[in-house]
């Protein structure tokens, strides 16, 4: 239900509760003014009437889950109250935890909240498992009144019949002759203005005067999110440290505590059962619905904001991918034509095959002459023990699909993926904005957001302070304590981090050492053995931390001890990210900037422990990079896409055939739901997690893999469409949580994107050849044809693979780690084709920095190679900067349109507070 929000601030009558916080009443005795006897379902709620005017609410049938129809295992006996939340435990022989047994603790905890909270609560004993107790609660209307004003709840007063069109509208009624294909068939939200509740002034709400208001006034995800609060501060014991369900539930005192579902996602439109959630799922969660828009305001009527505000941004993020998906396609598409139909590099070395005699217009003993080559090149081996002499042009393949992703049109596209971020994040500010708005979540944080249930029963009795917003008085913890909790777990955090990383390095010594073993047998086995049996140690190890490091982020956010759950959300998130960063870009960054890198060169290579550092195939490090890019966009999306279809419905099925001894019977509503797997505690972190990783991985080494939008693209279609079938039919329902944004995955999401421009820049200058070859073509090559003519001024890059490489006489390699030289074939054939050419005088090339023959000194190339690179990254960074810089400042975070219905607002609030002689 999209709404605008008007102050109610001044409108408390006599006898109204002021600031609006409850006064529960605790274990010893203090006044609850929320405390009423339990209810006639046939009671009539309500204060006072003063009724003003006969408000109706026009569409209380949007504010129900069913109305009339659905589940009637969604109410009490009585068929009249609805039930608000589940309760489910099973008797065990083992029944005592710390003294107390599980029965009392039930016993109390169900105590406090029927007493000290006013909730109603109905015990169902049969069950077809037989072994499964249910308790189903109510909150009755009056007490959701007062606790819909003590949470700061905004309630319509009045519908806003303003129609606000913006520009894509006005374009797709232009494009679409006046109809959206993409839109769903669900009625649209009605737009209202909203007021901070206060159940002293309910008759100004709209909906009062509804017959059935019992049912509708409150939204199905206000109740539940009433219902949790409660759940939260009851108590199962004297002391102030032994209250709310989630204790219950973590030493299973309760199995399960769920608000239902509003019946079966399988009904039928027509049916008497129709219901929300099935209509949710016909016109969002099914496959055919892939290219419609996400019915937002209604999963946020369902699911509560903070479900919604995951999909919102998730549809965002890949309604934004289009755009880079078509241009990064067109740049492969132009590089295939550069690798197979043009002059490039990949072409002159591939042009090599078979010429490994000299070519008569060459001396006798040179490789290039000009623009020529000579001849293919016999290149040093890769590794020290078992590795062979090889020919340049074995590198053929490699090298063209270098070029694919090595050219000029990959620099355009870096640029142009960081620009895009920068728009990506400008743009979602502006959409959240106006998210906010229409739901009422501007200043939520400051002004709603509820102390977490924790941090008052830890610092009950301790000091407090006044809220700075609402001025009620909160527990507090000195910002001293607070800060240094911080900085302890941030050590730990950066520990488990170190670990990772040891990880990472103990698998590359481990290859190395393997592979030096095996290779004295076969190299193209070793190499394999030791690619499988790295990765699944690295596999394993990476598992295992994490686990641990899991278990332990949980427990260190829980002893920080954040104020709210936004704090502490927020913790959690960045600390599982900060590790999964290392964890999931460790291998990338490796091969990017490190590999081949500290190799050394022949035949002084570096060692530790006598073990050569791991080199670049021969191909060149780039390709590895793209390789590995692409397995992992491509097989572990896929990946993770079968195990979010998989797992939730194998451990559906096993729970199914635990619980259900009596086939005969039809399960109830919550015996079906207790069978759904339940949200992780964590909330939607792995939902936020992959896709921000993802996002990482098509920002940070795009340049390395244009087409890494295009494969984004087509795993988040999917992925909305998984998720929204996963919380559909094989999740429980979530408590209705709010959240004013998406916390800390915007200021992670922005740190990438600064991160992109400088890994980019370094993967063009230090990875790939693009800035050696402008070295070369501007500053080095002498201009030939193939007959030795001069070519003028025409820059180009032939003759630049053999130039590029350094020289080293093969009689030099000759006796390290019992190298034989002369019995090599590739030395024998080579020898035997080229007759002038003697082992004594025979070199062999090598990929390193361009030195002088033999090892001998840096030439100035690679002194122009290095000035080149550093002022590519230089350069490209400030004008990417500078630019991004713009944009932001161009942008404006809040659309003209909003800032015009707030100003609306503003009049609108004057005049009612006047119509109240306020």
């Amino acid at each position: 239900m999209a709404s605008t929000t008007i102050g109610f601030e001044g409108l408390s009558d006599a006898g109204g509760t002021g600031a609006g916080q409850p006064e529960h009443r605790s274990a010893d005795g203090e006044s609850n003014p929320l405390l009423r006897t339990q209810a006639s379902p046939d009671r009539s709620y309500g204060p006072p009437a003063d009724v003003e005017d006969e408000t109706s609410y026009p569409v209380a049938r949007e504010m129900s889950e069913f109305g009339d129809k659905g589940d009637k295992s969604m109410f009490f006996k009585d068929k009249k109250r609805r039930i608000d939340y589940v309760l489910a435990y099973r008797e065990t022989t083992d029944d005592r935890d710390w003294g107390q047994s599980r029965a009392e603790k039930r016993r109390k905890f169900q105590d406090s909240l029927n007493e000290h909270f006013g909730v109603e609560m109905e015990e169902e004993h049969e069950s077809n498992d037989g072994k499964t107790h249910y308790v189903k609660l109510h909150v009755p209307f009056p007490v959701l009144g007062k606790w819909a004003e003590s949470m700061l709840m905004r309630l319509p007063t009045k519908e806003n019949n303003r129609v606000i069109r913006t520009l894509s509208d006005k374009i797709t009624e232009k494009v679409c002759c006046g109809s959206n294909p993409c839109e769903t068939q669900l009625e649209p939200e009605t737009d209202y203005y909203t007021a901070l509740f206060r159940w002293d002034k309910a008759s100004k709400f709209l909906g009062w005067n509804d017959k059935n208001r019992e049912q509708t006034f409150f939204t199905p995800a206000q109740r539940s999110r009433i219902c949790h609060e409660i759940l939260s501060k009851a108590r199962y014991g004297d002391d102030v440290s032994k209250s709310g369900v989630g204790r219950l539930l973590g030493n299973k005192t309760y199995t399960a505590a769920f608000p239902l579902h509003s019946g079966s996602f399988e009904a039928a439109a027509d049916s008497s059962e129709d219901n929300t959630r099935a209509m949710l799922y016909r016109e969002w969660a099914v496959w055919r619905a892939w290219y419609k828009e996400q019915p937002l305001d209604h999963i946020r009527n369902y699911f509560g904001e903070k479900v919604a505000l995951y999909f919102a941004w998730l549809g965002f993020y890949t309604n934004m991918l289009i755009l880079p998906s078509i241009v990064g396609f067109i740049i492969f598409i132009i590089g295939c034509i550069l690798a197979y139909g043009g002059d490039n590099p990949g072409k002159e070395l591939c042009d090599l095959l078979g010429t490994t005699t000299m070519s008569p217009r060459c001396n006798d003993t040179a490789l290039w002459q000009g623009a020529l080559v000579c001849r293919d090149i016999l290149m040093c081996p890769l590794c020290d023990t078992g590795c062979k002499y090889w020919y340049l042009s074995d590198s053929c393949q490699y090298a063209k699909a270098t070029v694919i992703f090595d050219n000029g049109a990959t620099v355009f596209f870096a640029a142009f993926m960081a620009l895009w971020a920068t728009f990506f994040l400008e743009y979602w500010k502006r959409q959240q904005n106006q998210i906010a708005y229409d739901w009422d979540l501007f200043d939520f944080e400051e002004e709603e957001e509820r102390p977490r249930a924790e941090y008052e029963a830890a610092l009950k009795g301790k000091e407090t302070k006044p809220n700075p917003v609402t001025g009620i008085l909160e527990p507090y913890q000195p910002r001293s304590k607070y800060y240094a909790k911080l900085m302890s777990g941030l050590s730990m955090v950066s520990f488990f981090v170190l670990l990772v990383i040891g990880v990472l390095f103990s698998i590359i010594l481990y290859r190395l050492a393997v592979g030096k073993a095996l290779y004295k047998d076969d190299i193209s086995l070793a190499s394999i053995i030791t690619a499988i049996t790295g990765s699944v140690l690295q596999v394993i190890g990476i598992i295992i931390l994490n686990k641990i490091y899991e278990g332990l982020a949980s427990k260190l956010t829980d002893w920080e001890l954040h104020r709210t759950q936004t704090e502490h959300e927020d913790s959690f998130s960045f600390k599982m990210f900060l590790f999964q960063f290392f964890n999931f870009y460790g291998s990338i960054f490796y091969i990017a900037f490190f590999k081949g890198n500290f190799s050394g060169n022949p035949p002084k290579y570096n060692k530790i422990g006598g073990l050569r550092l791991d080199e670049c195939g021969a191909g060149g490090c780039l390709i590895e990079l793209t390789i590995q890019l692409a397995i992992i966009m491509v097989v572990k999306q896929a990946i993770n896409n079968f195990m979010e279809i998989a797992v939730p419905r194998l451990k559906g099925y096993m729970a199914r055939r635990d619980n259900i001894d009596d086939h005969s019977q039809t399960p109830k509503r919550w015996e079906e739901d207790l069978d759904l797997n339940v949200q992780p505690p964590a909330g939607l972190l792995s939902e936020y997690l992959e896709m921000v990783l993802q996002y990482g991985f098509i920002t940070l080494f795009v340049s390395a893999f244009p087409l890494a939008p295009l494969f984004a693209l087509a795993n988040n279609i999917i992925e909305i469409r998984l998720d929204a079938n996963k919380m559909l039919t094989q999740l429980r329902r979530p408590y209705a949580a709010r959240a004013e944004d998406i916390g800390i995955w915007y200021g992670i999401l922005a740190a990438l994107s600064y991160m992109a421009v400088v890994t980019n820049a370094l993967v063009i200058a230090v990875t790939s050849g693009f800035v050696p070859q402008l070295v070369y073509r501007y500053a080095v090559n002498d201009k030939f044809d193939e007959y030795g003519v001069w070519l003028g001024d025409e820059k180009t890059t032939n003759g630049y693979v053999p130039y590029s490489l350094s020289t080293i006489n093969v009689t030099l390699l000759d006796g390290l780690n019992g190298r034989n030289t002369s019995t090599d074939p590739k030395v024998q054939e080579y020898l035997a084709l080229n007759t002038g050419i003697s082992l004594q005088n025979l070199t062999c090339a090598y990929r390193g920095p361009k030195r002088l023959a033999d090892g001998g000194e840096l030439t100035a190339y690679y002194w122009h190679t290095v000035a080149g690179r550093l002022a590519f990254v230089i350069a490209f960074e400030h004008v990417i900067f500078l630019t991004k810089g713009i944009i932001a400042w161009i942008v404006p975070d809040v659309p003209q349109h909003i800032k015009l219905e707030m100003q609306r607002e503003n009049f609108h609030n004057k005049q009612k507070l006047q119509d109240l002689n306020m």
